[in-house]
């Protein structure tokens, strides 16, 4: 036998079991890693009930279902079905909160009432209702105290009855509205599959709702209107973002419906006044507020001729007594403004203060003297009043005129001798405040106040500021700190001085003798304007009386009775010299200048003048949901939730 040829070289035959297990083995090995790749990559399982997957293995609202049915008294039956899922965190079960409180404005806060506040659970949870009226919140606990291993996803409906929420018609929005935030900023959870509808008494007139983040204006993802109800859907809110509806019925839809007003509540703050910082604080109150007043009343009480009689000043060579005004001291009554003094000068001699007022009657009076002249710019319909008015320059320079009159009268006319009224507005606010502040240094220069009033309250003010800011650092860091029991209470005593420091600043500035005298004069010049009758005008021959005293009655508010005197006294026959500074639809001595014409012209002037010229800042557009005014997070309801 040939050796190359023994069965001893050869190899062994393959065990047939063997070669199966192997293959077995492989096969099972990549289901295994098939199995495992497609758990990882697969999304997570949906819950029973509902097409959506979870957002979270923690807790979430798998189902947001809320129906709101507003009745004509402007109550809302409220029914809230969810389905909260504790995931991975059992707990007691979960909370809900309303605000019951928001701020209306400065001295309101408007109410919300929840009432008949009922909860049950469908999947057998424990549903038992805590209450916690807070502040201005309400919590609604639900669930059992001693239970706190519910697990998995529960259904619960809350039931209630909210007074407060309708938004009845006003100038925001001509229709009665539900401005709900229905998801608000409080939320611990996310929610997905949501859905609202809202239904009142009458067919709906529109709908609109947003989410996202606060003041977001991105659509929900649909709102639809059959008839009284609107419906409205989103898939998703996470958490912090908010979920807004707007619902529009008819203006009186809830007749005599209001929002709930009440006063803000004083703030209470924990005293101890028996510590040393209790002591110290009693102690800056006192003094520096008896500081403050005797400050104040040394230095800001006018100062006036003794023995002499109000408004009469000395001869020259005699200098009699002064001493305190008198406020009491009878005033005579004046036939004639005070020589001399131009109105812008008396408007702020009166009141201390330089007003937008005081500049238009100045315009007034410069057209008077025959600085300017007033033409009415006429409507495309002659039969609308003018709304307009074109300002001319009738004479070269400035001679003769004050320094603040010369200033104002050069600024009008810098780029032409013809302004239009409407090309003022919100371009003549700096030239504004320039001529107040040349009426200002006018009035101290010419002696009629002790210091100028404008820098004496200013003064006043930047003080009381600084103490009030002082002391209310103070106060919060001796809260934080909590070193010397009361300690904050001397910060709470400085802020109050600087408080009182702010509300004595206007009482600051002082009128000097002179001044005084001026000021008598004037008050009886304003009993004049303010009690003459048509038969008690004193005319003098070629002097138009009307037009001399005009600017005056300006400034003292009497502008519209003293042109309806004169309108009187045209109607009674009486030839009444016609204002020639003034050019309008009306010409001087046809029928109805004295009416309707001029003295209805005259009053529109004087009031889209002080307002052009003081060039006031747009309000804000209001609160309704409606006419691009609305954003989530907006209206009404908010608050938040989540489980405990």
């Amino acid at each position: 036998m040939n050796p190359a040829h023994s069965t001893s070289d050869r190899p062994a035959p393959a065990d047939p079991a063997l070669s199966r297990a192997v293959r077995r083995l492989a096969v099972l090995t990549l289901v295994l890693l098939l199995a495992l790749g497609a758990i990882l990559l697969a999304p997570p399982v949906a819950f029973a009930g509902s097409d959506r997957a979870d957002l979270t293995s923690g807790r979430e609202i798998t189902r947001y279902d809320v129906t709101a049915d507003a009745a004509p008294d402007g109550t809302v039956d409220v029914v809230i079905d969810f389905d909260f899922d504790f995931g991975d965190d059992p707990g007691h079960g979960p909370y809900l909160t309303f605000p019951t409180r928001v701020s209306y404005d400065d001295e309101k806060d408007r109410f919300f009432d929840f009432g008949d506040v009922r909860v049950t659970s469908s999947t057998g949870a424990p549903a038992d209702l805590h209450r916690e009226d807070e502040t201005s919140a309400v919590v609604l606990r639900i669930g059992d105290e001693d239970v706190d291993d519910v697990s998995g996803v529960q259904t619960y409906r809350v039931e209630m009855t909210v007074d407060g929420w309708i938004n009845p018609a006003n100038a925001q929005h001509s229709g009665d509205e539900l401005y709900w935030n229905v998801i608000g900023p409080g939320w611990e959870v996310p929610l997905s599959d949501l859905s609202v509808t809202v239904t009142g008494p009458a067919p709906v007139q529109g709908a609109a709702c947003f989410v996202g983040p606060e003041r977001s204006t991105t659509p929900c993802d649909d709102a639809t209107t059959t008839g009284t109800s609107a419906t409205f859907t989103q898939g998703v809110v996470t958490v912090g973002h908010q979920f807004t509806t707007v619902t529009g019925w008819p203006g009186g839809t809830f007749p005599g419906v209001q929002p709930i007003l009440r006063d803000k509540p004083d703030p209470v703050l924990p005293l101890r006044p028996l510590t040393v910082g209790g002591g110290v604080a009693a102690a800056v109150v006192l003094l520096g507020g008896g500081l403050a007043i005797g400050r104040v009343r040394r230095t800001g009480r006018d100062r006036a001729y003794l023995g002499l009689t109000p408004g009469l000043r000395p001869a020259d060579g005699f200098q009699p007594a002064t001493g305190y005004r008198d406020h009491r001291a009878p005033v005579a009554v004046q036939f004639q403004p005070p020589e001399g003094a131009r109105p812008g000068e008396i408007g702020t001699l009166v009141d201390e203060k330089a007003d937008p007022v005081d500049v238009t009657a100045t315009i007034i009076d410069l057209a008077v003297r025959g600085w300017l002249r007033i033409e009415e710019v006429p409507r495309t319909n002659p039969r609308k009043k003018s709304k307009d008015w074109t300002l001319v320059r009738l004479r070269p320079g400035t001679e003769g005129l004050l320094p603040f009159e010369a200033w104002l009268l050069s600024d009008l006319f810098e780029k032409s001798d013809e302004v239009r009224l409407s090309e003022l507005k919100a371009t003549f606010a700096s030239s504004l405040a320039k001529v107040q502040s040349m009426l200002y240094d006018h009035v101290t220069s010419v002696g009629w106040f002790r210091a100028n009033p404008k820098s004496v309250r200013t003064t006043w003010i930047v003080v009381g500021i600084l103490l009030a800011s002082a002391g209310l650092f103070g106060a919060l860091v001796a809260t934080a700190i909590q070193v010397v029991p009361g300690l904050a209470l001397v910060g709470i005593a400085l802020l109050l001085v600087g408080v009182l420091v702010l509300v004595l600043s206007g009482s600051a500035p002082a009128r000097t003798p002179d001044g005084t005298a001026v000021l008598a004069q004037a008050l009886g010049f304003r009993r004049y304007l303010a009690t003459a009758e048509a038969d008690q005008i004193r005319f003098e021959e070629g002097q138009d009386v009307f037009s001399r005293y005009l600017p005056y009655a300006i400034v003292f508010g009497l502008a519209d009775r003293w042109s309806r005197v004169f309108a009187e006294l045209a109607a009674q026959g009486v030839a009444v010299a016609a204002p020639i500074w003034y050019v309008g639809a009306y010409p001087p001595g046809a029928d109805g200048f004295w009416g309707a014409g001029f003295v209805g012209a005259l009053d529109r002037f004087e009031s889209i003048t002080t307002a052009a010229i003081s060039a006031p800042t747009p309000g804000s557009s209001g609160d309704s949901g409606f006419s691009g005014g609305g954003f989530s997070g907006g209206g009404v309801g908010g608050g938040g939730g989540g489980g405990w």
